[in-house]
């Protein structure tokens, strides 16, 4: 009895472990065995007048809907009215009839027609299941990470949102991913990295390309962002179910003191500081207008002004200097129009040879804030037309960004196109800038002009900032684009911070330099830096030239035009030919036809007229100032005139 008993327990365990492995396949047959098992008990329990009722009106209801669905050629609504129709006529018979040979048949009929249904979709399943398995095998995946589950072939993750996600990405690329390394929740939403199997179909840009598809695929609420990350095959994902940067961030006021610390900017969408190192490293912020470039350099100077060992120069091409101009009184120096700002560019280019001098006689190699004297910090807004009106600047610029960081000179430029046109088109001088900061933009080609070719496919998707002051920061230690936003400055904070740090009134000196003191083990104390003259590089605030005017009071902005201007005013009385002008050999006036072409202008304005023949040519000389002032209007009786030579 035993053995017979163990016998009999062991081939119902195989008929058990059997009936698992097909439990697919089974699964029509024992849905309908049992529906059928079910409506005989029924028939044993009896059926009334009205449970027959039911049964009659339900088979009809799925017989309607399965002729709705095949007359409006809708696929599903026919298949699931028939489907409903041949179940709910075997469980009637089976209720009606009992164990019976119509009941049989009806059953049999109901399994057959299951089956009929069933059989392809398991095959294709099957066949789903087994390229992708063969797909993960050659992508590097390993078993644990495919599901088993045939009606949801695919992935499976520890959280509902990885899982999600891994569907989502096997929706779009039709294989796995290797693996997720971290998967971390925010206040606002998640963040994961996904390593992505090789291919040239399943590159990170190749997904972030195709965002929207995998949103859909997603199907969860919030707004998505990718990016490429550390590693090339790498993708960070970020959902957030609700944006931490919607509104505008009151600045909490200067941070530090020193700038060898880095600046607080803002907040990224994790909650975290945005910390900017400004010292030795050379800014670009560029975006379209009116999306907060000026916000953000107002948080760094004020962030600058308020260190002890760094000064300010400011450069503000805007008519009136409406950006720079609130910040006056507490820079070194404020250039507002082209001559200034040639000036001054050519001032910083003089306290970087001096400094380069200074740091060759101490022996040392980087200009050390607090030890050999303040940094200075070179904000220049809107760059492109500062290149624009004054050329020369361009190779000026590019020198900077390229020699004056080691002397502790650091640019900090705005423009709202920072391509390599902006330096003169000879090069490009954003790879002059360790940090980049991207504001919003309409255009996707602004990301890649200020984060690099390709950037917009790695995620650094400027079009998606909504707001102003929403930014994409870029830095040696920051290579994955996180959305942040900047501080916002009122135009009180911007008066308040000013005034606390503005310079006394007629102070001439700059902000006290520490001296280095002498080791105390040393006989002689090292070599200390000569004192720098007032108003010059390196100390006191700089006095800038008066601006040349021609007599009218307007600025005399083109060199070429001042230097063949002052080379007739140099002439005196007794003026100058147009032969001699030639032989001076200006830039550009190299030749009679170029300088009659200014020549002629002045004389018919009444700024130069003829002093009388040297030889067989006319001279010419400058009126005086005073006699073109009480002048009345010049009378545009001479506009045909020439000048001859």
């Amino acid at each position: 009895m035993a053995r017979a008993a163990l016998g009999t327990a062991g081939a119902l365990g195989s008929l058990c472990r059997w009936c698992a492995r097909r439990r697919y396949e089974l699964a029509p047959g024992a849905a309908s065995t049992g529906l059928t098992g079910l409506s005989w008990l029924h028939h044993l329990d009896g059926v009334s007048l009205g449970e027959h009722i039911v049964y009659g009106v339900a088979t009809a209801a799925a017989a309607g809907l399965a002729a709705g669905g095949l007359k409006h050629k809708h696929r599903g609504v026919a298949a699931a009215g028939a489907s409903g129709m041949v179940v709910l006529a075997d469980a009637w018979i089976g209720a009606g009839l009992g164990p019976s040979v119509p009941s049989l048949i009806a059953s049999a009929l109901a399994t057959g027609g299951a089956y009929a249904m069933y059989v392809p979709w398991l095959v294709k399943s099957r066949q789903q299941q087994l390229s992708l398995q063969v797909k993960a095998a050659k992508s590097g995946v390993t078993a644990e990470g495919l599901g088993t589950n045939t009606l949801a072939p695919g992935l499976t993750g520890a959280t509902a949102e990885e899982t999600a996600l891994l569907r989502a990405l096997v929706a779009m690329l039709s294989v796995p991913a290797v693996d997720v390394t971290s998967l971390d929740y925010t206040p606002f939403g998640w963040r994961a990295v996904i390593v992505l199997p090789p291919g040239r179909n399943t590159a990170p840009q190749k997904v972030i390309a195709r965002k929207d598809q995998l949103a859909a695929n997603l199907g969860l609420p919030g707004k998505l962002r990718l990016a490429r990350g550390e590693k090339d095959n790498e993708l960070v994902v970020s959902l957030y179910e609700s944006d931490p940067l919607a509104t505008s961030i009151p600045w909490p006021g200067p941070s530090t003191r020193t700038c060898t610390e880095p600046a607080v900017l803002g907040m990224d969408a994790f909650g975290n500081p945005v910390l900017i190192p400004l010292l030795y490293n050379h800014v670009l912020i560029g975006g379209s207008t009116d999306n907060g470039k000026s916000g953000v350099q107002s948080v760094l100077i004020a962030y600058a002004v308020a260190c002890d060992d760094a000064e300010v120069l400011l450069i503000d091409m805007k008519p009136g200097a409406v950006e720079f101009g609130p910040w006056r009184d507490c820079a070194l120096a404020l250039a507002d129009s082209p001559s200034r700002a040639m000036q001054l560019l050519k001032l910083v280019w003089a306290e970087v040879e001096r400094r380069g001098a200074l740091l060759a006689e101490l022996g040392e190699k980087k200009w050390v804030p607090g030890k050999h004297g303040p940094a200075w910090f070179v904000f220049i807004d809107e760059l492109a037309e500062l290149v624009r009106r004054v050329p020369q600047a361009a190779k000026l610029i590019e020198s900077l960004l390229q020699v004056a960081r080691f002397v502790g000179i650091t640019l900090v430029c705005a423009t709202q196109s920072p391509s390599n046109r902006v330096f003169g088109g000879s090069t490009d001088g954003r790879q002059q800038y360790q940090v980049r900061i991207g504001l919003g933009a309409k255009e996707s080609t602004t990301s890649n002009l200020i984060f690099g070719p390709g950037a917009y496919g790695d995620g650094w998707c400027l079009d998606e900032l909504d707001a102003p002051g929403k930014f994409l920061r870029w830095d040696r230690e920051h290579q994955v684009p996180v959305e942040a936003r900047g501080f916002w400055m009122t135009d009180e904070d911007v008066a308040a911070t000013s005034h606390r740090y503005a310079r006394e009134e007629g102070e001439s000196e700059a902000r006290e330099h520490p001296e280095p003191s002498p080791d105390p083990d040393d006989d002689s104390p090292p070599p200390m830096p000569p004192p720098p003259p007032s108003g010059g590089p390196g100390g006191g605030r700089p006095v800038l030239r008066a601006v040349p005017v021609f007599p009218d009071g307007t600025e005399i902005a083109d060199e070429r035009h001042l230097a063949l201007w002052q080379a007739v005013e140099k002439a005196g009385p007794q003026g100058i030919t147009v032969d001699d002008l030639v032989a001076l050999d200006l830039p550009q006036f190299a030749a009679r036809s170029s300088v009659n072409g200014p020549l002629g202008q002045w004389r018919r304005k009444g700024w130069v007229e003829e002093a009388g023949k040297k030889g067989r040519a006319m001279a010419y000389r400058t009126v005086p100032r005073h006699a073109v002032e009480e002048a009345p209007e010049a009378v545009e009786d001479s506009e045909s005139a020439t000048v001859s030579g």
